[in-house]
């Protein structure tokens, strides 16, 4: 049940956030329903108009709530009704939403596949390109957001079921409007999503006494194990243990941090010739990128202009951090037995490296540049 101070009285920001909530989240769904289904002709009045509308809405509640807190001082409006009422509503417009988003994606409407953005190499893609791709790749994770979506949203709609409801929801949402955030999907998505997580969050704040209480007295049946000393011992342990084994993977994988990225191969010589700079296009060892990456990963390729597989290598390096020297290793010629390859590093500077080495019968030298 709702707070009964709550209920009764409220400060002004309390009045404010069920007002701008409730009423604007309602506008806002109203317009993303009505608004697609307007013919085409109206298209260029549908942006204008939906910020107005919404500009609108976030004045009147604002004015709500100051004349509704005025009202309450002197007596003479009954908090509790419309307490209850504002409440009923962002319940309602948040199920009403949410849900549409969640039918969206069993319907195949929400993170349809761009045929443009797959064709597209990844570094050019946007936050939202990438995101689309990466939610539309697997219909399953679809099902199963939209599963939360819809079902955490039927809850809402019984007073009963609130709480399950907001603990199913909030979590999904909170995820999402991280992802519109920071991938930058757009302020609209954006100002939908984060009222609905504040929407969200201020139910919950409304049972905040039934969740304390339900903190306060929650008791366990399970048997300890072992001596307080013991359990306190591997609490530490749980905490610790993690940062060390981080601290010194990180020190060994990213000991040849300096060699990460990607180097454009400026200049090739094989046993002292040098390579044509079209010489890619037939030749596939005539490289023009390598990729120095985490964990061992080396590939060359002879493309350009993108990453290409069926024309690259793989290789694994070695990297010694106390004489600063590397190896590279070949399966090209046999999986089971790979070629160690020392590679002499000269004149390196934070963009720039000359590389010598002997790939199997040829000497090669390679004057790289560092892009990113």
């Amino acid at each position: 049940m709702i707070s009964n101070q709550i209920l009764a009285k409220s400060n002004w920001f309390t009045k404010l956030s069920i007002s701008f909530l409730s009423i604007v989240g309602i506008v806002n769904v109203i317009l993303f329903i009505v608004m697609p289904l307007l013919p085409f002709t109206w298209s260029k009045f549908i942006l204008p108009f939906g910020l107005i509308a919404i500009a609108v809405a976030i004045l009147f509640s604002i004015g709500f709530s100051i004349y509704w807190h005025l009202k309450e001082k002197r007596g003479s409006f009954n908090s509790e009704q419309r307490h209850i009422f504002l409440t009923s509503l962002l319940r309602f417009w948040l199920a009403l939403h949410i849900s549409i988003f969640g039918f969206e994606k069993l319907m195949g409407i929400n993170f349809a596949p761009s045929f443009s953005a797959s064709d597209t190499p990844a570094g050019l893609l946007s936050g939202q390109q990438l995101t689309w791709i990466y939610y539309s790749y697997s219909f399953g994770i679809s099902v199963v957001i939209a599963f939360f979506q819809i079902v955490g949203s039927y809850l809402l709609l019984y007073r009963k079921t609130i709480l399950i409801g907001i603990s199913m929801l909030l979590p999904v949402m909170f995820n999402i409007l991280l992802i519109n955030i920071f991938y930058g999907i757009g302020p609209i998505t954006t100002f939908t999503a984060l009222t609905m997580v504040l929407g969200l969050s201020y139910l919950l704040f409304q049972r905040k006494d039934e969740i304390i209480s339900l903190f306060k007295n929650f008791n366990t049946d399970l048997a300890s194990v072992g001596t307080k000393s013991f359990r306190n011992v591997a609490r530490i342990i749980c905490l610790i243990l993690p940062i060390v084994f981080l601290t010194q993977y990180k020190n060994k994988v990213y000991a040849s941090s300096k060699y990460f990225g990607k180097w454009k191969v400026e200049k090739l010589q094989r046993n002292g010739k040098n390579i044509d700079t079209n010489a890619w296009q037939k030749d596939t060892l005539a490289w023009k990128t390598i990729y120095f990456e985490e964990r061992g990963n080396l590939l060359f390729t002879a493309n350009p202009w993108k990453y290409d597989d069926d024309v690259s290598i793989y290789m694994k390096y070695d990297y010694d951090k106390n004489t600063d020297a590397l190896r590279v290793i070949s399966y090209e010629k046999n999986l089971e037995t790979p070629d160690t390859i020392p590679v002499n590093i000269r004149k390196f500077k934070n963009d720039s490296m000359e590389w010598n080495m002997v790939f199997y019968k040829d000497t090669l030298q390679m004057h790289l540049k560092k892009v990113q």
